[in-house]
């Protein structure tokens, strides 16, 4: 956060009993811009004030006496059930004002180990409210509430004090008058302001000792500072005070002096420009605080900061589209890059297809002139080769059969018929197949020569061999017995790829049962049967 708030521009709003301050931090540098009473003038004011400009963040930092402070032990619950607990013991401690807030500090070290909670409130709601409301009505992006006595915490860290086990802050405002404010090994426990109106400078120091006596009898009864224990306290006063309040602070047995000098103070924490007159301890930890860690929230409720939350949604929505806007334009230019290079491969390959056109066309006009076309003569061997894929023997078919015939011997074959034939597109062989010889066709003055069907068929690729076998079963032995025997040939016939088995005709008996044996002069009568082999051929 502090990072971020350095590298913008913050107002700053220190209200106490005297009225309303404006200070304006920018580079590093808080600088006052004015200053706002209560009556209709300073109301005026501070409206031109909150619209120049309008948009610019701002915090109210109070510093008044009306500040209550409660230490309390509570159950250790995590979650929505602490926010629960949180807030019903804020609403019983301090009702009547929505400025209050709970800060767990610990646990206990021992027993149920209970959150150590600090309750705090401003309760001078109306002082407050009147200038929030105003505020509001001008929509100005309030950020924070907070108080004076949480600014001492985080100094108490900067002046490397917070290691002290019993450290009570003093520091002399000419706005707002003496402020103790006692920490407990860094943590804020209490808090107290009181006015100066009526001391004389004479009794300055007098009277410090006896308000901080005063505190520390407080403390003792709180249980918060053991009474054997000295109280150490670290008084900041401007330099011209600080001569004349120094000899009357006596250390005694329970009361530490520790005398600083706000101008020294910023020169040792670095903080340029030196302060100004009025301007004690509670400007220097507001530099401070601005410069390392940056403002927070105590006081300020959701409703109380409602426009800063909706400054953050309408920056996150700005930045969130702008992000995206970008994202687009880098992926479409990365897009257009790629179109880019595309195009020249393109175009580099468009030349490069130029080039070998024009070497090719140079090449074609220096090839020797041929009888056919370049076209002809690729369609002529394409043509060939697939004619040469498709030529088929009887040989060829002949060893498919006698593969068949060593599974079974006692077949005989009496007849082979083998040709190759064409099958049309409903599978059957094409009657016209047959014509081998090419009839001419006169067209005109020019003759034509007719292809035959079964060349064409082999250039579409649709030719198969068909044979017919005759034969007889040999021995016979009963019908049914030579039945078996043109089955198991057919078995064997279609074991072969790409070849079909077709019966023409089969061995007959009456009965399944039935052994049948016809004689012919004292000699059985061969059982006789015919089939159709269908070979595709491979491509």
């Amino acid at each position: 956060m502090g990072l971020f708030q350095r590298s913008l521009m913050i107002r700053i709003l220190l209200l106490t009993s005297q009225g309303l301050r404006a200070f304006t931090w920018q580079n590093n540098v808080l600088v006052s811009t004015g200053s706002f009473l209560s009556d209709e003038q300073g109301q005026a004011d501070f409206n031109r004030y909150l619209n120049l400009p309008p948009d610019i963040p701002l915090y109210l930092v109070v510093d008044v006496s009306e500040e209550d402070f409660r230490l309390e032990n509570v159950a250790h619950v995590l979650g929505r059930d602490r926010s629960t607990l949180l807030e019903r013991k804020l609403t019983q401690f301090f009702r009547t004002t929505e400025y209050r807030a709970a800060r767990v500090q610990g646990r206990e070290e021992g027993g149920r180990r209970d959150d150590q909670v600090l309750f705090s409130a401003l309760t001078n709601n109306e002082q407050i409210a009147f200038w929030v409301n105003r505020i509001l009505a001008e929509k100005a992006p309030l950020q924070g509430i907070l108080s004076v006595p949480w600014l001492m915490e985080l100094f108490a860290g900067f002046q490397q004090l917070d290691q002290v086990s019993h450290l009570l802050l003093v520091n002399l405002e000419q706005q707002s008058g003496l402020r103790q404010t006692y920490i407990q090994a860094g943590r804020l426990k209490f808090s107290r302001l009181i006015s100066l109106a009526i001391v004389r400078a004479s009794n300055l120091a007098e009277t410090i000792v006896g308000e901080c006596n005063h505190t520390r009898q407080y403390l003792e009864r709180l249980k918060l500072l053991p009474r054997d224990q000295p109280l150490d306290i670290h008084l900041s006063v401007q330099g011209e005070i600080a001569e004349e309040i120094g000899e009357g602070l006596v250390d005694s047995a329970s009361l530490r002096f520790h005398l600083h000098e706000t101008g020294i103070m910023a020169a040792e924490l670095g903080l340029d420009p030196a302060l100004e007159d009025g301007q004690g301890m509670v400007f220097l930890a507001l530099m401070q605080v601005l410069h390392s860690k940056g403002l927070f929230n105590i006081y300020g409720s959701d409703a109380v900061i409602r426009y800063h939350r909706l400054r953050q949604i309408r920056r996150g929505i700005i930045v969130g589209t702008s992000l995206f806007f970008v994202a687009v334009l880098a992926i479409g230019f990365s897009l257009l890059t790629d179109g880019f290079k595309e195009r020249v491969v393109q175009n580099r390959l468009d030349s490069e297809v130029k080039q070998f056109e024009q070497q090719y066309q140079i090449r074609q006009q220096n090839f020797p002139e041929t009888p056919l076309p370049a076209k002809v003569m690729q369609n002529t061997v394409e043509s060939v080769d697939i004619i040469q894929r498709q030529i088929a023997y009887p040989m060829e078919m002949m060893n498919f059969v006698s593969q068949a015939l060593g599974v079974c011997p006692d077949i005989r074959l009496q007849k082979l018929d083998w040709k190759l034939a064409v099958v049309s597109s409903d599978g059957k062989e094409d009657a016209a197949s047959s014509v081998v010889a090419a009839q001419p066709v006169v067209s005109g003055e020019k003759e034509k020569v007719a292809a035959p069907p079964l060349l064409l068929g082999m250039l579409a690729g649709k030719t198969r061999v068909t044979t017919i076998l005759d034969g007889i079963v040999y021995p016979g032995g009963g019908y049914l017995g030579a039945h078996q025997s043109v089955i198991r040939f057919i078995t064997a016939l279609e074991q072969i790829p790409g070849m079909k088995v077709v019966p023409v005709v089969m061995p007959t008996a009456t009965s399944p049962d039935s052994a049948m044996k016809a004689t012919l002069d004292g000699e059985a009568i061969q059982a006789k049967f015919s089939l159709q082999l269908v070979y595709q051929l491979r491509q």
